[in-house]
């Protein structure tokens, strides 16, 4: 059966803690979360051009599911390919995000 989403995207998030109801301070609580996804490399140097008028250089097109969380720009994610490394052992941040009838595109 073939998989449409192969690979994996994975997202560092972290929450503050905040205050007990005696006032002692929690921990910080750091969550990691994997995607999945399609990882394409931009092999032709293509530019992505947002609403906003700018044109971007990206190194990979990350395709997900239609109905995942909304990603920030200039959020910071790791790629994990097929055979479970993290590529190039590298944060990659986002530079932008659009989510389209049928997927969501994401832009590292």
């Amino acid at each position: 059966m073939i998989s449409f989403r192969p690979h994996k995207l994975q997202v560092t998030t972290f929450e503050t803690g905040g205050f007990d109801e005696l006032g002692r301070p929690l921990p910080d609580v750091e969550s990691v979360v994997e995607v999945p996804c399609r990882i394409v490399p931009n092999g032709s140097a293509a530019q992505v051009r947002f609403n906003d008028g700018k044109a971007y250089n990206f190194s990979y097109s990350i395709y997900l599911d239609q109905d995942c969380r909304a990603f920030a720009t200039g959020e910071k994610v790791r790629l994990i390919g097929l055979d479970g490394e993290v590529e190039n052992d590298k944060q990659f941040e986002v530079l932008g995000f659009m989510r389209n009838q049928l997927n969501a595109r994401l832009w590292v």
